[in-house]
């Protein structure tokens, strides 16, 4: 019998399948539908799973929707009707959507499985939040759960205990449209990025500035009562544009292209004074956490726990024992929140322990149709093809990876990456700045052995098991700067990845780099910028040939792309 959990309508659409029997399967519809964060409904996952499973009523024990639809539809159309003329085109966009969103998710879930309606069960936005923290951890009443994000259902921060009967409850909740996560991609926004998507571009813009701008953003959001001055900003009355007139007499004119260096400083010190004010925003949200709990313990969800810089700052401050932030804190994690809402309900006082960053389907179910030998062939350089592998790396080659399951998350972890020698300068460079075609301002990723960890970087324990999955920066110590300065951003610090697991392809190919002189390799996710991570063998072939890409490491060995 299986549990389903879905997240869609609003950002990076997701579904998550799971019988808490070992049977784990975890989809992103842009992975299909090859559209960036594609929130539409996912009925090609769900096809997708449909086949796999042979899902059917019969075996369905639940589909549960991470929040409930009328109440998010609502809560936002009461504020924007408060002030109907201000706001008419935002209240006529509203209504006019009203049919394309989650109030008919029974109607959409129907077209492709016909389910009782019984079983169609309602998680709340912010409890498939912490539901997913929950997964990822145990000893669960030793936490306090504090999600943040933009809005759900209303509600743009929570905070929630467990007790030793799983009972969970919210303790505090913050409203709309006080949000410091509106306020930061209104940041975005101005910036000249993409909300939702070019958040993480502002948090490595903002290495390169000063916080000068920090008391006119003080009068935008009080830290301290975390109130929004709506005047600046128009998130609730334009579709279009999350930012005011207003704000532009503070700040200027937007910015439209980020690679004007003349302007570059002035922007660079706007995205650090953002930053700087949703530090103190969420230390002041973590204080009230712990004081209302009496818990110093953190597990944070929401799409701001992605900022891996707040975490890596908040952890210098030594104002919690641990703060955890699962893989995939967003709406695309939800849906493993909202299947854990559906197992719980069950279950009777039982949680999923998921506790893996590998969630997503083995690479041979996504290829069952597909031969790899249509588009690649087998090098056969010598009998160890890890060896080969890390052979070519330290000669300079960039290298893809394609195998084990598909990682949970933004973040590609090893399975889905794109690796290159993290001394080799010239190779970092090209794969940055020409194949991923990134900004001059982000830094790529390294990934080294977890026991290699503590020669080359420096971390507060507190947040240490974030490394895993990307979650949090560290400090680079002397040793990175001697061989390996290419990976270190301007303000010092690398977004680290260690690997534990030893039986994993990526373990071995570092640990055959190390005999050839080097420890460290960089990690980017296996795409071009603006696309999703590849997913089928299509996908892989298409990525490899448009970044003029030759070889690929799968389970069985190391490839080379055909002329096709």
């Amino acid at each position: 019998m299986y549990y389903i959990g879905i997240s869609a309508y609003y950002h990076e659409s997701s579904v998550f399948l799971t019988d808490n029997n070992g049977t784990n399967c975890f989809l992103k519809e842009e992975s299909f539908s090859r559209i960036k964060g594609d929130k539409n409904f996912p009925h090609r996952c769900l096809r997708f799973l449909i086949n796999k499973f042979n899902l059917k009523d019969e075996n369905i024990n639940s589909i549960c929707f991470y929040e409930k639809p009328f109440k998010s539809w609502w809560e936002i159309f009461y504020y924007s009707i408060r002030y109907p003329l201000q706001n008419k085109n935002f209240l006529i966009n509203h209504l006019k959507n009203f049919n394309k969103g989650s109030i008919f998710f029974y109607t959409d879930i129907n077209k492709f499985i016909n389910i009782s309606r019984s079983k169609i069960i309602y998680s709340s936005h912010h409890l498939s939040h912490c539901l997913y923290g929950m997964s990822v951890i145990k000893n669960l009443s030793d936490y306090v759960y504090i999600t943040c994000d933009g809005v759900g259902e209303g509600e743009t921060m929570s905070i929630f205990i467990i007790d030793d009967d799983y009972r969970i409850k919210k303790i505090w909740t913050n409203f709309y449209p006080n949000s410091i996560g509106l306020l930061y991609s209104a940041i975005t926004d101005y910036l000249g990025f993409e909300i939702n998507e070019g958040e993480f571009k502002v948090m490595s813009l903002s290495s390169f500035g000063k916080p000068i701008y920090k008391k006119e953003l003080k009068e935008m959001f009080d830290v301290n009562n975390f109130r929004i001055n709506m005047d600046y900003f128009d998130f609730h009355r334009n579709t279009s544009k999350s930012f005011s007139n207003k704000f532009c007499k503070v700040f200027g004119e937007p910015y439209l292209n980020i690679n004007i260096k003349a302007n570059f400083n002035k922007y660079a010190d706007i995205a650090n004074s953002a930053q700087l004010i949703l530090e103190e925003t969420i230390e002041n949200l973590i204080l009230k956490a712990i004081d209302l709990s009496n818990k110093r313990k953190i597990v944070l969800t929401g799409g701001v726990g992605l900022n891996c810089k707040m975490v890596h700052n908040l952890s210098k401050r030594n104002i919690f024992e641990e703060m955890i932030v699962p893989p995939s804190p967003g709406d695309s994690g939800s849906a493993i929140g909202a299947a854990n809402f559906a197992y719980l309900e069950k279950s009777k006082n039982k949680v999923l322990n998921l506790n893996s960053i590998f969630l997503g389907p083995k690479k041979n179910l996504i290829n069952k149709k597909e031969s790899k030998e249509n588009y690649f062939s087998k090098l056969n350089i010598t009998s160890n093809f890890i060896n080969d592998t890390a052979n070519k790396l330290v000669k300079g080659e960039i290298i893809t990876t394609y195998y084990g399951l598909n990682e949970v998350g933004p973040r590609s972890l090893g399975n889905t990456s794109i690796f290159c020698d993290a001394k080799n300068e010239k190779a970092v460079t090209n794969l940055n700045l020409n194949l991923k075609k990134r900004g001059h301002f982000q830094p790529l990723a390294p990934i080294l052995l977890e026991k290699d960890f503590p020669k080359y970087f420096s971390i507060n324990k507190s947040v240490i098991k974030n490394l895993e999955w990307m979650g949090t920066l560290c400090d680079a110590k002397e040793e990175l700067y001697d061989e390996y300065n290419s990976i270190i951003h301007f303000d010092g610090t690398c977004r680290t990845q260690i690997v534990k697991d030893e039986n994993s392809l990526t373990y071995k190919v570092l640990k055959s780099l190390k005999k050839n002189g080097s420890d460290i390799l960089v990690n980017t996710s296996f795409n071009i910028s603006k696309d999703p991570v590849v997913f089928d063998l299509y996908d892989v072939y298409v990525n490899m040939k448009r970044m003029g890409i030759k070889f690929i490491l799968m389970d069985d060995g190391l490839y080379q792309t055909k002329d096709i």
